[in-house]
């Protein structure tokens, strides 16, 4: 797996996540509860693991794209790079949102409409930098190169903790609850009279 194949491969991990905020604020158009403090867990897992891990090693790629003077358009660095930023706006919006939403009871509504926001950047960003940034670096820059990249990930990675554990803990916290009586069928043959 190279560097281009670690960035893929969190994407689809960060796509999940981003699936998991989208059925919660489903939910809530819907009109039903949607736990503000799975929403305030995802805002976090936004800024720590998407703006401060992933798209720091996508910094890492686009200097490396520039320094290797890869055509790369100026209008689309700017563009993701741009959205970097905004995003780190969105999700820290979306966490006081759900804050207020925690402590004080607040109407639901902006924290569903941050998450919204959230999503469709993250949906339009996702697919620029998988269309034409990614195959444009995959073409042109020597596996050399995107070894040392990996190993500048790895570095990265490590002072946030790996994504895909961050993952797994937000499945976890955003699985519904299973009904008491599914839970007393999966204890067996434990019975307390």
């Amino acid at each position: 797996m190279d560097a281009l194949d670690v960035l893929t491969h969190e994407h689809r991990q960060i796509q999940h996540v981003l699936d998991l905020v989208a059925r919660a604020v489903e939910r809530g158009r819907q009109g039903e509860f949607v736990s503000a403090s799975l929403l305030l867990r995802a805002a976090n897992f936004f800024l720590t693991y998407v703006d401060g891990s992933h798209h720091a090693k996508e910094m890492v790629l686009f200097q490396t794209m520039l320094v290797h003077r890869l055509p790369l358009a100026t209008s689309l660095l700017s563009q993701v790079s741009g959205e970097h930023g905004t995003g780190t706006e969105q999700a820290l919006a979306l966490r006081a949102a759900a804050e207020a939403a925690l402590r004080e009871g607040a109407d639901p509504e902006p924290m569903l409409a941050a998450a919204e926001a959230y999503l469709r950047l993250q949906q339009n960003h996702t697919t620029a930098e998988e269309t034409q940034v990614f195959p444009l670096a995959r073409r042109l820059l020597p596996a050399a190169v995107l070894e040392r990249m990996r190993t500048r990930f790895a570095r990265i990675e490590a002072s946030h903790g790996a994504l895909a554990e961050a993952v797994e803990a937000l499945e976890r916290a955003f699985a519904p609850m299973r009904p008491a009586a599914a839970r007393a069928l999966a204890m067996g043959a434990v019975r307390s009279f």
